[in-house]
């Protein structure tokens, strides 16, 4: 008579009796580890999988083992995630371009310190926008006007902060929205360049956080690609 199978599940419930054939199925499916717990009708005890050889998991890697609450141990019958490669290269180069984000952010702010207390300079990264928030605030000359303007710039140095923090995370859409964003603000900048003699440096200097932006959007897409495989690639336990 053909012996049967019976498999101790992680949740501690039992399944089977199976055949053979049936119990080799879910071996190659993930679902039996070398340290299952299996009851053959002709043993009449609970032993590892590994120690029946007509299942060939001799050699096999070890699953971990639990410890219930009640004190019993369960054999946990998946096969563990394997974590998808690291690359230090994409990482430094997708944060790189996220942490651009902050420097706009942080340089704009500094801007519109400088147009508030009447200085004269700006730096080269600023946003444009922020630039013809402070004019129309000068244009104003109240105080109403100035209180609002500065309003107006925290929102937008707010919002490219946010940008830089999901960016960080490896959103795809936070580097999109960024670089969109950023990219009609140069058309901005160089507007100003030619009617209210702002540097071309400016321009120049957009141009290049542009780019840097854009390969930390390649390197983040690539890293998130790496790690849909790997987990596409990882067996599905369905005890």
């Amino acid at each position: 008579m053909e012996s049967t199978y019976t498999i101790l599940g992680a949740d501690g419930l039992q399944y089977g009796p199976i055949n053979l054939n049936q119990l080799k199925i879910w071996i190659s499916e993930g679902r039996i580890t070398p340290t299952t717990q299996v009851l053959r009708s002709d043993v009449n005890a609970w032993h590892p999988a590994a120690q029946y050889t007509e299942l060939e998991l001799a050699g096999a890697a070890i699953s971990p083992v639990f410890v219930s609450n009640s004190g019993a141990s369960v054999i946990t019958p998946a096969i563990a995630s394997a974590a998808p490669p690291s690359n230090p290269a994409l990482e430094k180069q997708m944060k790189s371009g996220a942490d651009w984000f902050f420097w706009i952010a942080g340089l704009s702010l500094i801007n519109t310190g400088v147009a508030v207390f009447g200085g004269g300079f700006r730096f080269f990264l600023g946003l444009g926008m922020s630039l013809a928030i402070d004019e129309t605030a000068k244009v104003s000359g109240s105080t109403v006007g100035t209180v609002v303007g500065l309003i107006l710039n925290l929102i937008v140095v707010g919002l490219f902060i946010f940008f830089g923090i999901f960016a960080r995370k490896r959103h795809a859409w936070s580097f999109i929205t960024g670089l969109v964003l950023y990219s009609l603000d140069s058309v901005l900048v160089l507007m100003f360049a030619f009617r209210f003699g702002v540097s071309f440096l400016a321009v120049a200097f957009h141009g290049y956080a542009l780019f840097c932006i854009f390969r930390g959007l390649k390197a983040a897409n690539e890293l998130n690609a790496v790690e849909t495989q790997a987990n596409a690639t990882t067996p599905h336990v369905r005890f």
